[in-house]
């Protein structure tokens, strides 16, 4: 198997009866997987603008809460991607041009797979908290390596499957691919949730989204989302605190 291909699928883990949990889709990169602010900061360090690692990866997040609800100056007069450069040198302290700069040469001279190569810790404790019962399935707007990533990282074997919009040819926010993953849990859409950090993949109605927000960045859902800090939260919601199913490990 390639690293282009997608995760075996796994229809549904073997329960002990009951009611069925619904079935938990999640994002890669900022849930699973977070960005290593370490190589931000490196790059950062080459135009000789000190950026800590821990201030360059909250940026990435901030840049991305003002994609989801519109650029604040207004729409980007150039590509998106250096609009989003420019809000993360922004939010990271330095002048505009390096941040362009940076994000074009991370662009070139990083694999996804290093750059988003930090294991989220709080994850790998969901996804061993949450009951054998509740599938889970990684749904990732990736350049095909959503699958070696997560191999990488030796999350597999705690998932149902992976969908990397590059190989399957569809990408978030298209419903389509929500659709492909529910398909293949054997599933109705309306029983998953999706777990997200960012809402530019989030579709509207179904699957029901649970916004992860470990910065406090982002405002109220009002019915478009729910908003949790802790990943811990979303091992005690009720849809998924069934304990009926063994369990690996704990979660704060």
């Amino acid at each position: 198997m390639t690293d282009r291909e997608p995760a075996p699928v796994g229809v549904a883990r073997p329960g002990l009866g009951g009611p069925r949990p619904p079935a938990l889709l999640l994002d890669s990169g900022g849930v699973l997987m977070l960005v290593d602010g370490r190589i931000l900061s490196s790059y950062a360090g080459r135009s000789g603008v000190r950026v800590s690692a821990a201030r360059a990866r909250r940026a990435v997040s901030l840049a991305a809460r003002d994609r989801d609800f519109g650029w604040p100056d207004g729409p980007p007069g150039g590509p998106e991607h250096e609009a989003f450069a420019r809000q993360w040198a922004l939010h990271a302290g330095c002048p505009p041009e390096v941040g362009v700069a940076l994000w074009e040469a991370v662009a070139r001279e990083v694999p996804d797979t290093v750059l988003w190569g930090v294991v989220n810790p709080d994850a790998r404790a969901l996804l061993e908290r949450l009951p054998r019962t509740t599938q889970r399935y990684v749904i990732s707007n990736a350049r095909g390596h959503a699958y070696a990533e997560l191999a990488q990282a030796g999350l597999l074997d705690q998932l149902d499957g992976v969908l990397d919009s590059h190989v399957v040819g569809v990408a978030k926010p298209d419903p389509r691919i929500f659709r492909m993953a529910a398909v293949a849990l054997d599933r109705p859409l309306d029983t998953c949730w999706y777990l997200t950090d960012t809402l530019d993949g989030a579709p509207a109605g179904h699957p029901a989204t649970l916004l992860y927000d470990p910065y406090g960045i982002y405002p109220d859902g009002k019915g478009r989302y729910e908003r949790v800090r802790t990943l811990g939260e979303v091992a005690r919601m009720p849809a998924f605190a069934h304990r009926r199913g063994a369990t690996r490990g704990d979660i704060a």
